[in-house]
């Protein structure tokens, strides 16, 4: 184990080991918060482009060990940004559509313009992607199935496939998954949602979480919207009236997700005309009569004769009348389709505070409370064909009890800052013993050696004076340890050893001896001191 003065002479170097430390561990989180970074670390930049732009204009940077950014001093970052946009080193975006106009000198074949078309259309995505809020970067894979001219051949199906880094502590929702599905399969061609995978850079399934089938409110908690809407109308009713503490509520609803689609066709009880049609053929040819001869093709006499008989003469000839009647039933086809998350019914139960009528003291009637019944049943949209049920009824509330306080060491918050105090009280302790004490007694050494008897000399001046006379005999060590106790406590230096007490009068030559050696270990600069002025006043003497 080390002396005390081996440990005096290592704790100087100790503390300012610590001291240099602590100062360049501070140093260095100042200088490595002074650089910034040029891009984000998942933009897609020529390093090696930017690397010497930089080095020719002599701007210091630095690489992140970690993501590889290029980092340069912050009040340089606007002159890097504009240097490298002049020339042209940019964050570069997924190539779009525009790899299709890359022309080549020979022509391309049909299978190359096909694999820049599917690239273009992944870039396209992607960035469209890239711009909602919560994704920072996302990358497209689109597998597209052929045509083929034969319709009863399943020719292969299209599928896609979204890589998406989302923010720091970013999350998507339900119908913003459905949103990205949904814009990559109208995108492509004969392209079907359910085909559509969406990943996150942690590999969560995403798209799992949506029905691609139907819509956002399928998949919505149309329940628990339902059942907050009904209790934000109720709180809005009473609370301006009652308070809000002199009520409570509670709803229940029954949500219908069956999706339903329905096809309806009815007929009407009597058939109605919806077309007729009316023929009628005449022919005027009178049959051949008389003898046959020269005069067989001339007209007979008719004798004339009046009345139906001459009329019946005149249309001798052949009448047919044809008359064509359709009838047909009304008809009605009704389509119908229901989506899920429909309100079915809705029960409400409203419990109102005695204390809270308006007659103090008193109950709510049977009036006041069939007043309320109504205002909610108009303000819910209470629906009797429906199923849905009202009850309101009254009921004295219990006086709210006084929240016992938990004991101390059972509060967090006590407990929490109890802690930080300990910690704060503990660390400016070890501070003080570690940093601040040792700093002060190399100060106080320092002053003592640049202004006063160096404490080493002082001891063994003290030692030498009092061992010195033991050669000489033990009468002289009386003499002068005597001469040394009288001296100390001679003058001013009665102050600076009044705190100890001296061995009592008479004592032994030894006890004297190893009383002023004691001293000299415990306070060397005071003993020094008295050795000083002993010296000066010998010196006088002797002068």
């Amino acid at each position: 184990m080390p002396t005390p003065a081996a440990m005096t002479k290592i704790m100087p170097i100790v503390v300012l080991a610590i001291g240099i430390t602590a100062l360049s561990t501070v140093y260095l989180r100042y200088d490595e918060g002074r650089y910034k970074p040029v891009f984000g670390a998942h933009e897609q930049v020529p390093v090696t482009d930017m690397v010497a732009t930089l080095d020719g204009a002599h701007i210091a940077y630095r690489i992140h060990p970690d993501s590889g950014q290029i980092l340069v001093p912050d009040a340089e970052l606007g002159k890097v940004r504009m240097l490298l946009a002049a020339k042209g080193v940019v964050a570069k975006l997924p190539a779009g559509l525009e790899l299709v106009d890359q022309n080549d000198p020979l022509g391309t074949s049909q299978f190359v313009q096909d694999v820049r078309f599917r690239r273009g259309l992944e870039g396209e995505l992607a960035q469209s992607i890239a711009t909602l809020d919560p994704v920072q970067a996302a990358r497209v894979h689109l597998a597209i199935g052929k045509s083929t001219s034969f319709v009863v051949s399943d020719a292969d199906k299209s599928s896609a496939s979204v890589v998406l880094t989302l923010k720091a502590g970013r999350t998507l929702t339900n119908e913003q998954i459905a949103a990205i599905v949904n814009l990559v399969a109208h995108s492509v061609a004969n392209l079907d949602p359910a085909n559509v995978t969406v990943v996150d850079q942690a590999g969560d399934y995403l798209s799992s979480r949506v029905d691609s089938s139907d819509s956002y409110d399928a998949t919505h908690d149309a329940s628990q919207r339902y059942r907050d809407e009904a209790l934000r109308n109720v709180r809005d009713l009473l609370a301006p009236t009652v308070g809000a503490g002199n009520f409570k509520a509670s709803v229940t609803a029954e949500v219908n997700n069956d999706k339903v689609e329905e096809t309806r066709e009815q007929y009407g009880e009597t058939p109605k005309l919806t077309n007729e049609a009316t023929r009628e053929e005449r022919s005027d040819n009178r049959p051949a009569l008389g003898v046959p001869g020269s005069l067989s093709n001339r007209p007979v006499p008719v004798p004339p004769a009046s009345g139906a008989a001459s009329a019946a003469a005149a249309d001798s000839g052949s009448v047919r009348a044809a008359s064509t009647r359709q009838y047909q039933y009304d008809r009605e086809i009704v389509q119908i389709k229901r989506s899920r998350g429909r309100l079915q019914k809705l029960s409400v139960a409203v419990v109102m505070n005695n204390a809270a009528s308006p007659a103090a003291g008193k109950p709510w009637t049977p009036e006041q409370l069939k007043g309320i019944d109504t205002l909610l049943r108009n303000g819910l949209g209470i629906d009797s064909a429906r199923g849905d049920q009202l009850a309101v009824t009254a009921l004295d509330f219990p006086a709210p009890a006084a929240a016992a306080d938990a004991p101390w060491w059972q509060d967090r918050d006590t407990l929490f800052d109890l802690g930080r105090y300990a910690a704060y009280a503990f660390g400016c302790l070890f501070a003080f013993l570690l940093i601040v004490r040792p700093l002060l007694r190399i100060a106080q050494q320092w002053a003592k050696h640049r202004y006063g008897v160096p404490a080493a000399e002082a001891a063994t001046a003290t030692a030498t004076a009092l061992t010195g006379g033991s050669q000489a005999g033990h009468a002289d060590d009386g003499d002068a340890a005597k001469a040394a106790l009288e001296a100390a406590t001679q003058g001013s230096m009665v102050p600076l050893l009044a705190a100890y007490e001296l061995p009592p009068a008479g004592s032994s030559v030894d006890v004297m001896v190893e009383h002023l050696r004691s001293l000299s270990e415990k306070e060397p600069e005071r003993v020094a001191e008295v050795v000083k002025q002993w010296v000066r006043k010998n010196g006088q003497a002797a002068g």
